[in-house]
């Protein structure tokens, strides 16, 4: 470098030190840090080499020098048990879950190994069997990542018809992605008539709406596929869910009727159950049927084959939500009550018993939900104190009941008296005849009495 005047032109710095440059001996030797993260990142990529090319002795001999290399992300981002199962390698993800015990549900961005398995370009009997060994050691099947994608979607739209068929059976059929899309949505944009089939003989849905307000048939349509058109079945008349389902609308609806035969449904109460178990869209089934509440929590296994629950897992879902309600604990809190300082009329008492006749229809039904999960003998040995008491409280609200419903006749005769202009006519005929008895009783004692004073006044 050129130096100002007096000074030296060399290109040397050892003039920088003040002509004491130091000596090799005295200088310190420091670890190359940038050497050591270079190998490590020649592990990394030997490693993601090795399973690319399905060499299992490598994998081992790399993990057993390295054990950071389990959980580290390779040259793609993921770890190595999403690179083995990304890349089909049935070998190496037994090996990964077997002996160096990684957890089967780790995520990386949301996506697990059987997503990257499912979502694989590998051949398929080679994923298949990958997905085989995932779901032996405990894979979650519906899970989604950020897109909101399932591995059952993952395989619809790889078009890996044997790997829908494994997972099937499991998997939620009606779980939408972040565009409304299901699997059937998936296996329609594969072009995979196969796929399609089976998800339809298993019951998906047809007539979910994506986001383009399209259902399944009308993208296949839209896209010109006339053989998974084919597949689909003919629309169906629409069916408009009656309003007794959606609100309570009159009277008739919490009141008992004229018989006692003739009580409430209780039709809203269906919907938000089924709200709770996950199966509202299945409303319709039961309002085609006319079922209300009564039969709703009574209903079992081959009662919901008969509304139309084809597949196991929707009627299993159902079943388990009505066990969880039949188990949980009545309270009283779920009485309808006033305050004491409060002033009733016929109205609150009316509300009060239309209360109390909902509670009572609901322990009805569980009752017969118990009856039918257990033998007569067991209930009668088990069971017998607990009905005769149960008994016994009911035929002591009935007497309160009685009590109420005179209370209530004799409230209604005070406070409700006929109409001035109302006539009767048996009251008309009755007052009629009064009115001429008292006219004949009034026309002879005045005939007695005159005729009386005038022999009187005579003499």
């Amino acid at each position: 470098m050129f130096r100002p005047a007096g000074f030296s032109d060399t290109e040397s710095d050892w003039e920088d030190d003040f002509c004491f440059a130091p000596k090799r001996s005295e200088r310190k030797s420091e670890p190359n840090h940038w050497l050591a993260q270079q190998d490590r990142e020649d592990h990394h990529d030997a490693l993601y080499r090795a399973i690319l090319e399905g060499n299992l002795s490598e994998v081992q001999r790399l993990l057993d020098l390295d054990r950071t290399l389990e959980l580290a992300c390779l040259r793609n981002g993921w770890p190595a048990l999403l690179v083995a199962s990304s890349e089909a390698r049935p070998e190496i993800v037994s090996h990964l879950l077997e002996v160096r015990r990684i957890d089967v549900n780790e995520t990386w961005d949301l996506k697990t190994a059987l997503m990257t398995a499912c979502d694989s370009t590998a051949e398929e009997e080679r994923v298949l069997e990958t997905v085989k060994k995932l779901l032996e050691f405990g894979a979650i099947i519906n899970c989604k990542d950020r897109q909101g994608q399932t591995p059952l979607m993952f395989a619809a739209a790889r078009g890996l018809a044997e790997v829908v068929r494994l997972l099937i059976d499991q998997a939620s059929l009606e779980a939408t992605d972040n565009e409304g899309l299901t699997a059937l949505f998936h296996g329609v944009n594969s072009k995979n008539a196969e796929i399609v089939e089976l998800l339809l003989k298993a019951g998906s849905a047809t007539d979910i709406i994506n986001r383009r307000g399209f259902t399944p048939k009308q993208e296949a349509e839209f896209k010109g596929y006339a053989e998974i058109v084919a597949l689909f079945p003919a629309d169906k008349e629409h069916f408009n869910i009656p309003l007794k389902y959606m609100s309570y609308a009159c009277y008739q609806d919490i009141a008992q009727g004229d018989s006692e035969m003739d009580r409430p449904g209780y039709y809203p109460e269906i919907g938000l159950l089924l709200f709770g178990m996950y199966s509202e869209q299945h409303l319709a089934l039961f309002a085609k049927e006319n079922i209300d509440l009564m039969r709703f929590l009574t209903l079992d296994d081959e009662q919901l084959k008969e509304l139309g629950f084809a597949l196991p897992f929707e009627r299993k879902k159902i079943l388990y939500g009505l066990l969880k309600f039949h188990r949980r604990a009545w309270s009283k809190r779920s009485m309808c009550k006033f305050g004491k300082e409060r002033q009733l009329d016929s109205y609150d008492l009316l509300e009060v018993a239309c209360s109390h006749l909902k509670q009572i229809t609901v322990m009805q039904a569980s009752l017969i939900f118990v009856a039918k999960m257990m033998p007569p003998p067991e209930i009668k040995a088990k069971l017998a104190p607990q009905i005769r008491d149960c008994l016994r409280k009911a035929e002591e609200l009935r007497q309160v009941v009685d009590t109420f419903s005179k209370e209530i006749d004799r409230i209604h005769a005070l406070t409700a008296p006929q109409p001035v202009m109302h006539i009767d006519g048996n009251r008309a005929e009755q007052f009629k005849g009064r009115w001429l008895e008292k006219v004949v009783k009034f026309s002879l004692l005045s005939g007695v009495v005159s005729f009386m004073v005038y022999r009187r006044f005579k003499h």
